[in-house]
Parts: structure tokens; C-alpha cells; sequence
């Protein structure tokens, strides 16, 4: 490219930082609307979901391997960047904030399940 990635970067870093940061509180705001939604963590819930609802829980974990499969954009960059600040990027930033973000969704969702249409959007004030 004829301006190079790294006067890109310069500008896309920072936005991303934001972005995920933003991402992270509005996690908080929805986790303290419904401290409940914390109890997922218990691996507990998950299985009981697959013995009460197999058909449903198999259609579920396939939506979790394609949100897997989205981490293979990770090794594209690390061709770029190198394997150390990917990985501080991922877990230092993007990991918890993405968590807290999921997690906030589905306190959104505990708290008024009609949000279930569009708990992303719908988790800003």
C-alpha cells in the first residue's frame, strides 16, 4: 500500500482501544443491572441446558465453534504484528472487554427478555 499499514495503525489503534474499552463498560452497566447473569460461570448451567434442551443445545454450540472460528483473523495479524502483541492485545484488552460485554448482554436479556432481538445494541443507554 502506498501509505503502509503502520500510518493506518497510528489512527486504528487508538479507535480500537476505545472501542473496546466502551465495549467493556457498557459490560459492567449490564452486569450491574442483573448481578445474576454471573452464575454462568458455573459449568453447571450449561450442562443442565443440553439435558433439558438437547435440540436446541447442539444448535447452540455450533453458533459457539462459528464464533470460534472467528479467532483465525488472530493468525493473519500475527504474520503482521508478531506473536507478543497479539497476545497482550487479546488478553489484556480485547478478551475481558469482549467478556464483560457478553456478559452484560445477558443480563440485559434476564432482565427483559424482549431484548433478545438485539441485546449489542439494545445494552447502550
Amino acid at each position: 500500500q502506498r501509505h503502509g499499514t503502520a500510518r493506518i495503525g497510528v489512527l486504528f489503534g487508538p479507535v480500537m482501544v476505545v472501542w473496546f474499552l466502551v465495549l467493556g463498560a457498557l459490560g459492567v452497566y449490564g452486569i450491574m443491572q442483573s448481578p445474576e447473569v454471573l452464575k454462568a460461570v458455573n459449568p453447571a448451567w450449561g450442562l443442565n441446558f443440553f439435558i433439558i434442551h438437547p435440540g436446541i443445545g447442539v444448535a447452540i454450540l455450533g453458533a459457539v465453534v462459528l464464533a470460534l472460528t472467528g479467532a483465525e483473523a488472530l493468525y493473519a495479524d500475527m504474520g503482521h504484528f508478531g506473536r507478543k502483541p497479539i497476545s497482550r492485545a487479546w488478553f489484556i484488552l480485547v478478551l475481558p472487554a469482549l467478556l464483560l460485554n457478553y456478559f452484560g448482554q445477558g443480563a440485559l436479556v434476564l432482565g427483559n427478555p424482549e431484548t433478545v432481538r438485539n441485546p449489542f445494541y439494545l445494552l447502550a443507554p
